[in-house]
């Protein structure tokens, strides 16, 4: 969502995502900092046919926030609510009473007489008995869906969705998530900024090289090799190679299906 009060960035962003992805979302308030409210975007999503997933942070709301911003994303049509407990940054934060678990378990009620999926995020790439122990409690607060941190290093993906096996009911969907790095900036900006995010060398050296967006649909095409998983796509600015993020993948699923 943009830092301002004008929705063209978004009509641009959803422009080139028409036709290409099932759902959208929509960040609130992301990098610790104000941006528009995701709310202001459901219209055009819903206009395009694309279903909306609005984030919901927890960090400086208190519980009257939360269940407002539950209750109007319901009311506009959204399709779900992604539950995060808000990035650090951006200056210092007034922290909610109100953790991740408790807003997944009171969503149904504040959604009430409609309903939204729910869904939280884990990393992969952090501390490992800490993300299983939040995960488990998420998971037992009421989700949907999980949404990882973005994915380059296949192998720590892998070893984590096997540690996480006995925790995630199979109705729950797993969205690996895919950046599109094009450029050497973007590389260095995930790198300074998201904590716990590794890329490989090798995959670096490429990004570094403008193969950026490849990288993105090769590693589209990995997680679409592996059975169960979905494919979420952070565009990071680049919303307009999202399709071919999108396809690598579909192609991979179709031809692991056969």
């Amino acid at each position: 969502m943009p830092k301002g009060a004008d929705l063209a960035p978004v009509h641009r962003a959803l422009g080139h995502l028409n036709g290409a992805v099932n759902l959208v979302g929509l960040t609130d308030n992301h990098m610790g900092r104000a941006r528009l409210s995701p709310l202001a975007a459901i219209p055009d999503c819903l206009a395009l046919g694309l279903r909306p997933v609005v984030h919901l942070s927890c960090r400086d709301r208190n519980q009257l926030g939360l269940h407002q911003q539950v209750a109007g994303a319901s009311a506009l049509g959204a399709a779900g609510v992604l539950v995060v407990q808000g990035d650090r940054r951006g200056g210092l934060a007034v922290d909610s009473a109100m953790r991740t678990t408790d807003v997944l378990r009171l969503v149904p009620e504040w959604a009430a007489p409609n309903r939204l999926l729910r869904g939280a995020v884990v990393n992969p790439f952090a501390d490992r008995r800490r993300e299983l122990s939040l995960l488990e409690r998420k998971v037992a607060a009421g989700v949907d869906f999980i949404q990882t941190q973005m994915v380059f290093d296949l192998s720590l993906f892998d070893d984590f969705i096997r540690a996480a096996g006995s925790i995630l009911p199979p109705e729950v969907g797993i969205f690996a998530s895919v950046g599109i790095l094009r450029a050497a900036r973007n590389l260095e900006f995930v790198r300074r900024s998201i904590p716990n995010c590794p890329v490989p060398d090798s995959l670096a050296a490429r990004i570094n090289d403008g193969e950026g967006v490849q990288v993105a649909a090769d590693l589209a095409a990995e997680i679409g090799s592996r059975p169960g998983l979905r494919l979420h796509v952070i565009p990071l600015g680049a919303e307009r190679h999202a399709r071919e993020v999108v396809e690598a993948f579909d192609e991979a699923r179709s031809a692991a299906s056969v």
